[in-house]
C-alpha cells in the first residue's frame, strides 16, 4: 500500500471518530434532563405565615361597637389558607368560627366600654397551621342620651269640658333602652304650676282632690334618666267643664203610653194608663254623689233608694178621687251638696177594672167609626140621646172615618150631628148661658146651614117661648124675655 493511501485511510478514521463523538454529545445533552433521578429528595411544604397586622390594632381603645376584625396572612407555598377565629371577653378567647376563608370577621354589635381578646390560627391544605398572637382592644364608652320629650298628653293641650276627676297621662321613655326613666309632675291653676309629684315611674297622675268647675289648669312633665340627664316637656293647659245642674227624669212610666202588668204595650193619644203594678224608674244627672231618691204617689211617700238603679215597684189597690182614677207620681232626688230636684207625671191607674178596656177599645174603634170633633165658640148648644145641634159662631171641625178624613172652619152656621161620644168639655157663658166655648165629639158627619146670628138668636127666642106657653109670642114678648 502506498504512503498516500495510508494517509487517506487514517484521515477518514479520525473524521468518523469526530462525528461519532459529536453525535453522542448532542444526544446526551437532550436525554439527560428527562431521565429519572434515581434517589432524589422530595420538595418540603411550608406552613402559612403567622397572622399579623391586626385591625383593631392590638391594645387600641375607644373601638366602635360595630367594628370588624381583620388581619393579613399568606402561604409561602401559595397553598390555599383557611382560618379559625377566637374571640371573647376572656383570655384565652373561645372559638367562634372555623374554616373561615376571609381575612376579616364581623363579631356583631359589641358592648360599650368592654375589653375584648382575639387571635387567628391559619391552616393550609396540607394541615399545617400557624397560630397568631393574642390581641386585645377596648370598645368606646357609651354616650348617654337624655330621655324622650314628654308627648301625647291627655287631656290634650287646649281642650275644654274636662271632668273634674280627670287623670293626667303622657308618653315618655328613653332612646337608650337600658336606661330607666322617672318623672316630675308640675300642676296647678297658674301658668307657673307647682311641683306636685316627683321621681314617679308611672306615666299618669291623678290630682289628690277634685278640680274646680270651669277652671283653667296648667301642667308640665320633666323626665329624668338614671344618668341624671333630663328633658323638660312643654307647658300644657286645659279647662274643666261647667257644673251640671242636678236633675231627675221619670223614665217609666212615660207619657201617652199604656202599661199592662209593668210592660209597655202601645201608644195612646193623650193619656198614660197603668194597669196592674208598675216599676217607677228615674234617671238622675249630677256631678255630685246622690244621697237618696224618694218616690211619692199622690203626695204620700212610697219609699226611697240611695243607689242605682233608682227604681220603686208600686203595686197599689184601685183608688178613686171622686169619679177620677188619676194618680200623681213624683220622684225627688237629693245630692250630698244639699241640692234637690224633682219630676212628676199624672197617670190613670186601674187594677182589675173594666174601664181601661172600654177606653182602649174606644181608642181603636174611633178609627173605624165615622165621627166628627168640633171645637170653638157656640150658641144654643143642645143635645139629646140621639143627636146634637148648635150654632157655630167661630169653630173648627175634623171628621174621621175608615174612608174619609175632612176638616174645615165653621163661621156663623147652624149645625147638626149624631149623638155625643168621647169627652165633652164645654164652658157656658153669656145671656141665659146660651153661649158655650169648648170641644166635643159626635157620631157621623156634620150637617150645616149658613144663617145669620140674628136669625139664630130670634129662632131661639121663639123656640123658648113656644116651649113655655105653647104659641108664638109677639115681638113685645120676646123683648120682655130679653129683659128677664
Amino acid at each position: 500500500m502506498s504512503m498516500n493511501n495510508r494517509k487517506m485511510k487514517n484521515s477518514l478514521v479520525r473524521l468518523s471518530t469526530v462525528y461519532i463523538l459529536t453525535f453522542a454529545l448532542v444526544v446526551s445533552t437532550f436525554t439527560i434532563s428527562f431521565a429519572p433521578r434515581i434517589g432524589a429528595e422530595p420538595i418540603e411544604n411550608n406552613p402559612p405565615d403567622i397572622p399579623s397586622e391586626p385591625n383593631p390594632i392590638n391594645g387600641s381603645m375607644n373601638v366602635s361597637i360595630s367594628a370588624n376584625l381583620s388581619w393579613i396572612c399568606e402561604d409561602p407555598d401559595g397553598d390555599p389558607v383557611v382560618f379559625d377565629v377566637y374571640f371573647g371577653t376572656e383570655s384565652p378567647p373561645e372559638l367562634v368560627a372555623s374554616n373561615h376563608t376571609n381575612t376579616s370577621y364581623n363579631p356583631g354589635t359589641m358592648n360599650y366600654s368592654t375589653h375584648y381578646y382575639w387571635k387567628i390560627i391559619a391552616w393550609d391544605n396540607q394541615s399545617l397551621s400557624s397560630e397568631g398572637p393574642e390581641w386585645e382592644f377596648t370598645t368606646v364608652e357609651k354616650i348617654n342620651s337624655p330621655p324622650n320629650m314628654p308627648n301625647n298628653e291627655s287631656p290634650s293641650n287646649g281642650s275644654t269640658g274636662i271632668a273634674i276627676d280627670v287623670i293626667l297621662s303622657w308618653d315618655g321613655g328613653d332612646p337608650d333602652e337600658e336606661d330607666t326613666v322617672h318623672y316630675d309632675v308640675y300642676f296647678g291653676n297658674t301658668s307657673d304650676p307647682a311641683l306636685v309629684k316627683n321621681n314617679q315611674t308611672n306615666t299618669s297622675y291623678q290630682p289628690i282632690e277634685l278640680l274646680d268647675y270651669n277652671t283653667m289648669y296648667y301642667w308640665r312633665i320633666v323626665a329624668w334618666d338614671n344618668h341624671n340627664a333630663s328633658t323638660e316637656g312643654p307647658l300644657w293647659v286645659f279647662t274643666t267643664k261647667q257644673e251640671t245642674e242636678l236633675s231627675v227624669t221619670i223614665s217609666k212610666p212615660l207619657e201617652n203610653k199604656f202599661y199592662f202588668n209593668d210592660v209597655e204595650r202601645f201608644d195612646l193619644g193623650r193619656n198614660t194608663i197603668v194597669y196592674g203594678p208598675i216599676t217607677i224608674t228615674a234617671e238622675v244627672i249630677s256631678d255630685s254623689s246622690i244621697e237618696r231618691v224618694e218616690f211619692y204617689a199622690d203626695g204620700k211617700l212610697l219609699g226611697q233608694v240611695n243607689e242605682t238603679p233608682y227604681e220603686w215597684y208600686w203595686r197599689p189597690i184601685i183608688q178613686f178621687n171622686g169619679m177620677s182614677l188619676t194618680r200623681t207620681i213624683k220622684v225627688v232626688v237629693y245630692d250630698t251638696e244639699g241640692m234637690s230636684a224633682s219630676d212628676e207625671i199624672n197617670i190613670t191607674k186601674w187594677r182589675f177594672h173594666i174601664l181601661p178596656w172600654l177606653l182602649v177599645g174606644a181608642a181603636f174603634g174611633s178609627r173605624l167609626i165615622l165621627h166628627t170633633t168640633v171645637s170653638g165658640l157656640f150658641y144654643n148648644f143642645q143635645q139629646s140621646r140621639f143627636s146634637v145641634s148648635f150654632y157655630a159662631i167661630r169653630a173648627r171641625y175634623r171628621t174621621v172615618g175608615p174612608f174619609k178624613t175632612q176638616r174645615g172652619v165653621l163661621n156663623f152656621k147652624q149645625c147638626k150631628g149624631g149623638f155625643i161620644i168621647g169627652p165633652l168639655s164645654m164652658s157656658r157663658v153669656g145671656l141665659f148661658h146660651r153661649f158655650a166655648y169648648g170641644s166635643f165629639t159626635f157620631i157621623g158627619n156634620i150637617h150645616m146651614e149658613k144663617i145669620g146670628f140674628g136669625q139664630a138668636f130670634l129662632s131661639r127666642m121663639f123656640q123658648r117661648r113656644t116651649n113655655t106657653v105653647g104659641n108664638v109670642g109677639s115681638l113685645f114678648t120676646i123683648l120682655r124675655n130679653l129683659r128677664s
